[in-house]
């Protein structure tokens, strides 16, 4: 079930072994001694991807990705917030200053000095490519189709009965994948559904959250909460429980279950909100099959499944989804962790056991052939098999969207 463990049987690896080291350090403190100081503490906390695979395997539902983040906000607590924790905390942040100059941005990324820098300084693989910045904002051309009169984002409810949905635009699909977003919106549109943004939204905090930085996790999570919170109670009551819908799944995750463990005030009611893109649409055309019209192909689908979503929902009605296409077969893969986990394998340090965590899920993905379209919702996911394999991933929505008659 970890990872970790499955790709170098070593039994620190597993989740079973990490416990164990974190509760005999813990004990040192009888002697005087600080556990936080402790080398096989950091051994264990630095190799647990956080992929929340371990969790609903538990029978005493024991989070670990919780733990290691506590673990890790207590270090921070004693030493101070590093520059590698303060920079990979904030992606939002570089998003906006990549966009606003995305040809420099980007031509700075490949700038090998550049990337050595990085790598000295921060930890960053020079051997790693790195996202690029997109030349448009999704959320700017979200705007300009609202002052177009395009989509009528401001509608309450559409001539189908289907309430506005909030489409959570996350920080890599704001400034690095908008052709991902504006699929979203072509499907939702084409089920009859109206689509609006949180605006003034921050970043979910799931980077933060991953590297023990929770008083910013805690900080972006109750001016979320505060904000949708606000949305809902100025909605009419028709339009109250507007459904918030995420194309990432660890961002996801981040409001469905990790604002509530971090005791954020309305976690709870916006939770109920949250719902997974491709969820949602299936809902929908399990519903209402004739809802929208989809062309027919012989295509074959194979689906890997984010580690956060599987953690919370039963991944199998992704492949029905897909089969809703006619002419489409699918297949979830039986697929771990892709080994990226965030900036977890773009770290120098982290690369060599990020590839052999990859290698099973590389192993599954080739055998499918070259004729089949991979589908990985999860950004670290298609970086991941984009960089170390020939194909070429695309979110669930971008079958969607391309299949609309």
């Amino acid at each position: 079930m970890c990872p970790t463990f499955l790709a170098t049987g070593e039994e620190v690896m597993s989740t079973r072994g990490r416990a164990n080291v974190i509760r005999k350090i813990l004990q040192w403190r009888e002697n005087g001694n600080d556990p936080l100081e402790s080398e096989e503490l950091d051994a264990a906390l630095s190799n647990c991807l956080s992929c929340k695979g371990c969790t609903p395997e538990c029978p005493s539902n024991v989070n670990l990705a919780l733990l290691k983040a506590e673990l890790l906000y207590a270090v921070i607590r004693k030493h101070g917030l590093g520059l590698r924790e303060r920079i990979l905390s904030r992606p939002d942040l570089l998003g906006e200053i990549g966009c606003a100059f995305p040809r420099m941005a980007n031509g700075a990324l490949k700038f090998k000095p550049l990337r050595t820098l990085m790598e000295k300084t921060i930890g960053l693989s020079a051997k790693r490519s790195l996202p690029k910045y997109a030349s448009e904002r999704f959320d700017r051309w979200f705007a300009k189709r609202a002052v177009a009169g395009v989509g009528d984002p401001g509608a309450a409810v559409n001539d189908r009965g289907y309430n506005t949905v909030i489409l959570w635009d996350d920080t890599f699909v704001r400034y690095n994948e908008p052709h991902i977003g504006i699929a979203a919106v072509k499907v939702l549109e084409a089920l009859g559904v109206h689509v609006s943004l949180a605006h003034g939204r921050k970043c979910c905090g799931r980077p933060a959250f991953s590297q023990g930085n929770l008083d910013t996790a805690a900080k972006f999570g109750e001016h979320n909460i505060n904000l949708l919170s606000s949305l809902q109670n100025a909605s009419p009551a028709r339009i109250s429980n507007t459904p918030i819908l995420f194309l990432e799944p660890s961002c996801y995750s981040m409001f469905a279950e990790d604002y509530r463990e971090l005791k954020i005030p309305g976690a709870e009611s916006v939770a109920q909100r949250s719902f997974l893109f491709e969820e949602f649409v299936n809902d929908i055309l399990e519903r209402e099959p004739e809802s929208a019209r989809f062309q027919e192909r012989d295509e074959s689908v194979a689906i890997h499944a984010h580690c956060h979503a599987k953690s919370i929902l039963d991944p199998a009605f992704m492949a029905r989804l897909v089969e809703k296409l006619p002419g489409r077969k699918a297949k979830l893969l039986d697929t771990g962790c892709c080994g990226m986990a965030g900036a977890f394998g773009m770290m120098k340090a982290k690369r060599e056991l990020s590839l052999q965590v990859a290698a099973p899920m590389l192993e599954k993905i080739r055998a499918e052939g070259m004729g089949a379209t991979i589908v990985a919702s999860g950004t670290s996911c298609r970086h991941q098999i984009s960089e170390l394999s020939e194909a070429r991933p695309k979110h669930m929505v971008e079958v969607l969207a391309a299949a609309l008659l």
